[in-house]
């Protein structure tokens, strides 16, 4: 009986909005690139510190949807980062180095809310997301103390954040759409943890996982354990996408 009145109040609610409220489907491919920031940037002495993880920008590419109804639209994207970064690892030995790389593969739904400008082709838009974002990588240790030598790989690891968009659409034609936006995006807001073995005496294990939680055996004294805060995993985006209407 609750479903039937539920779907009844649906078709009621539908069937009150305007005609010119019909819905509408957009798709196609983006482009862009992303810059770390906060804990995710840095340089390759901030990795081997356990600080930041050191990242530098990188281009991102992927997909995505959009479902127009009047000024609200529901977004959904997918889409792929790679990041890295390489220099020397600890300053008090010359020829310690590390190179760094960290994949993002990005499932972003949010939604939108236009400002259509009359008699323009060009429609700004504020925006809010959820990330879900599955990270992975490599690193590689030469000439550093404490740490084995070769490359290694960070086990992949999944976060949930947010997003937070502002952004244009330009129309042309009925058919296709330029869509830029500038996102800020907090991918680890929840879920952060230390995966590493906390009784290790090997500094690699602070490397091998994503740990963005605190080591809870850090101690200043102790070098096998650097991760002594929480790190936040934060990216700013410039995007680009063509979207064609169906």
């Amino acid at each position: 009986m609750k479903k039937s009145a539920l779907l009844f109040t649906i078709l009621i609610l539908l069937s009150a909005l305007p005609a010119k409220s019909q819905i509408s489907i957009r798709l196609g491919p983006l482009v862009g690139l992303t810059s770390p920031t906060v804990d995710f940037g840095g340089d390759a002495k901030d990795f081997y510190a356990g600080t930041k993880y050191g990242m530098r920008s990188g281009l991102n590419y992927g997909v995505m949807g959009k479902v127009l109804l009047g000024p609200l639209n529901g977004r959904l994207s997918v889409s792929y980062a790679s990041l890295d970064n390489n220099g020397i690892a600890n300053p008090s030995q010359s020829n310690s180095t590390v190179e760094i790389t960290q994949n993002l593969f990005m499932f972003t739904l949010g939604t939108e809310f236009s400002f259509p400008v009359p008699g323009s082709p060009v429609k700004p838009y504020g925006g809010i997301d959820v990330l879900f974002t599955s990270i992975s990588g490599t690193y590689n240790f030469q000439g550093t103390s404490e740490v084995s030598s070769g490359e290694k790989s960070i086990k992949s690891a999944s976060r949930t954040g947010l997003g937070f968009a502002i952004g244009s659409e330009i129309a042309f034609g009925k058919q296709f759409t330029l869509d830029l936006s500038l996102r800020y995006n907090l991918i680890n807001l929840f879920g952060k943890s230390y995966d590493g073995l906390t009784s290790s005496n090997d500094r690699n294990d602070a490397y091998t996982s994503l740990n963005d939680a605190a080591d809870p055996n850090y101690s200043a004294t102790n070098s096998k354990h650097p991760v002594g805060n929480d790190r936040s995993i934060v990216t700013i985006q410039i995007n680009a996408g063509l979207l064609f209407g169906f």
